[in-house]
């Protein structure tokens, strides 16, 4: 009888990997939380930060600004870092040497740039430093807010998550109205020419990101999802439903 290689578990490799990478997201998903808490503590207007990352993987942070209030370069700069020791007191209530660091972990993998939180510049002449996106401070509204834009009179999303080797993914089900209707949402690989969406390709890709991060941090997908099931899907598996706020 041969010797089988010790493991600690039996689960298959594929599972191991995907539950690695969701592991990963949740973390460097609540540090990033956690910095962008920090931040606005300081700037309460905070939308964006400018790094850059050298070789080393050193960080250096440029900026800390605000969001476009017209188009692209209108965003105004809350924070210019300065190295004087002198110029502290700029500092407020903000460790820029812990943020730095802090910001260092989370640079290092690829998790924040799956979910589209860490960019090029916008600036063509600064694309060597990186542009990094705070997370909504309600991204469940964030989500009702994008799902209404194309169906005002939505009240809630089902959808699906897969945890997998590169990350979450998200499907879509179908969207419920005001009046206890629900609105199919096709599925782009079941069927691929169907034009009956709600909402452009595109769209599904910007509500991927705040639902996908609902759901890989604990507290907020047991606070904002609710698992239910829909025996007329034709995909297999748990679903989720996101209840959306009142429109303010």
């Amino acid at each position: 009888m041969e010797d089988q290689p010790f493991r600690l578990t039996q689960l298959p490799l594929d599972d191991l990997a995907a539950a690695f990478v969701q592991a990963g997201e949740t973390l460097f998903l609540a540090i990033h939380d956690d910095i962008s808490a920090r931040v606005r503590l300081a700037h309460p207007e905070a939308e964006y930060l400018e790094v850059s990352v050298d070789a080393d993987g050193d960080v250096e942070l440029h900026g800390i600004w605000s969001a476009q209030e017209s188009g692209l370069g209108s965003c105004r700069l809350l924070y210019d870092p300065h190295g004087d020791a002198e110029e502290d007191w700029r500092d407020g209530p903000l460790d820029v040497d812990e943020l730095i660091s802090d910001l260092g972990r989370v640079l290092s993998s690829s998790f924040l740039y799956h979910w589209g939180v860490v960019e090029p510049h916008p600036v063509h002449e600064y694309r060597d430093r990186r542009w990094i996106s705070l997370p909504p401070a309600d991204r469940a509204a964030a989500v009702a807010d994008i799902v209404r834009r194309h169906v005002p009179d939505a009240v809630s999303l089902i959808c699906r998550f897969e945890a997998r080797d590169r990350g979450i993914a998200v499907g879509f089900e179908k969207i419920t109205l005001s009046s206890g209707e629900t609105v199919p949402i096709p599925c782009p690989r079941c069927s691929p020419d169907t034009e009956d969406s709600p909402w452009p390709h595109d769209v599904s890709h910007e509500l991927a990101h705040p639902l996908g991060q609902l759901y890989a941090l604990p507290h907020l997908r047991s606070r904002h999802l609710t698992p239910c099931m829909d025996l007329a899907s034709e995909h297999e598996g748990q679903m989720w439903q996101l209840v959306f706020p009142y429109p303010s």
